[in-house]
């Protein structure tokens, strides 16, 4: 009880700021604001086949950036799903097990089991309800992190209760628990854990998000470039395996990922009985990946990018002039990191400017020149603003 209270009391001292797209406005409203015209376009179509392949949404997308910081709320209620979870796990088990028989262990343990796993289920289907639900234009895109967040925060508490349970199980003779620690290992991701951090009082995260009908993606730029995709239609538990064994999950994955599988310096395939999916891993020259593949459909679920953005190919390069200054834009492939360069048409030097994206102000030029950002679509609107004026390109039309 001291404990819990002295971390609510810790947690009251984190103020609350609700994750909004700051929008950066071109200066006071009285400098011109003039459209630059495009001077040049190169695209390279081999720049694909120089990278990994991403899964990709179906169907119509809604995207939006946002920048996540401290937010009390999703702290406080991360705190009482845990002491929710510890009472429905440890009260039962714990407080009775030592003094019961074993047929009362048993089901002690059986008890607490389903408890696990039906909240399991209640996170998936939390998830699934939230993206369809930000999707169709009735959560916004705050509301949706906050859920994705919970979720990774229950997840983890779950997964404890889960690890104590099976020790609890190695004290009965003759019985064990399915594992489904990979289940919950889903919803404990690196861009989740880049929002946890955040939403403790750590530097705010910027999240590109994209949603469909049938799945979501959530990007973030910070040391690496990471992009989680989950397809919700890519999963059927109902379904027999459609793989004949681990190895021909493996052979799929290399078709799916030709250039990962070429250039991959450690791979690891791994199954998951209880899960019903092929978790493959590998280490590649860019950086590394995770991807799931569902037993049912035969397709990846679930897939985990993680990488080094400045050593991505330039699949297109543009150029723009408003007549004082030069933008260029470098683009990767499959809408990846993009980088903004603006120079001085007269001196070549680098620039001092913010810069926007579809009214999110993404940051300052650094001391290049250059910002590298995650565009939120394949059309897009690119401001760039200095202490006189701003230039506005149209991007993907």
């Amino acid at each position: 009880m001291n404990s819990a209270t002295s971390a609510l009391l810790a947690l009251l001292l984190v103020f609350s700021l609700v994750a909004i797209p700051v929008a950066a406005g071109p200066g006071d409203g009285t400098r011109a604001q003039l459209q630059a015209e495009q001077q040049d376009r190169t695209t390279d179509n081999s720049a694909a086949d120089e990278t990994t392949t991403r899964l990709p949404l179906e169907g119509e997308v809604r995207s939006d950036t946002v920048s996540y910081g401290p937010d009390l709320g999703i702290v406080l209620t991360a705190t009482d799903d845990e002491l929710r979870t510890d009472y429905a796990q440890y009260t039962i088990v714990e407080h009775e097990f030592e003094d019961a028989s074993e047929a009362k262990r048993e089901a002690l343990v059986a008890d607490a089991y389903d408890r696990i796993t039906d909240r399991a289920d209640e996170l998936e289907q939390r998830e699934v309800d939230a993206v369809e639900d930000h999707a169709a234009g009735d959560l916004s895109t705050t509301e949706l992190l906050q859920i994705l967040l919970r979720n990774h925060n229950e997840a983890a508490v779950l997964s404890d209760a889960l690890e104590e349970l099976k020790n609890r199980t190695n004290q009965i003779p003759d019985s064990e628990v399915r594992d489904e620690q990979n289940r919950l290992e889903m919803q404990q991701t690196p861009v989740r854990t880049h929002l946890q951090m955040a939403a403790q009082g750590g530097d705010e995260t910027v999240v590109t998000v994209q949603t469909s009908e049938n799945g979501y993606a959530l990007s973030t730029l910070t040391d690496d470039y990471v992009r989680e995709t989950t397809r919700f239609d890519n999963r059927d538990t109902r379904l027999g395996n459609s793989f004949e064994d681990m190895w021909d999950g493996y052979e799929y994955a290399v078709e799916q990922y030709p250039w990962v599988f070429e250039t991959g310096s450690s791979q690891a395939v791994h199954q998951h009985t209880a899960a019903r999916l092929y978790q493959i891993r590998v280490s590649h020259d860019q950086g590394r990946f995770d991807i799931y593949l569902d037993w049912g459909t035969g397709e990846v679920h679930r897939e985990v990018q993680v990488l080094t953005y400045t050593s991505l190919p330039t699949e297109t390069e543009t150029t723009w002039t408003d007549g004082e200054r030069r933008l260029a834009l470098n683009e990767t492939p499959a809408n990846g990191p993009a980088k903004i360069t603006v120079t001085d048409i007269e001196t070549e030097s680098p620039e001092t400017a913010t810069v926007t994206v579809d009214g999110f102000g993404v940051g300052e030029l650094d001391s290049d020149g250059t910002i590298w950002f995650v565009p939120p679509a394949e059309s897009y609107d690119l401001t760039v603003t200095t202490e006189n004026s701003s230039t506005t390109v149209t991007v993907g039309d």
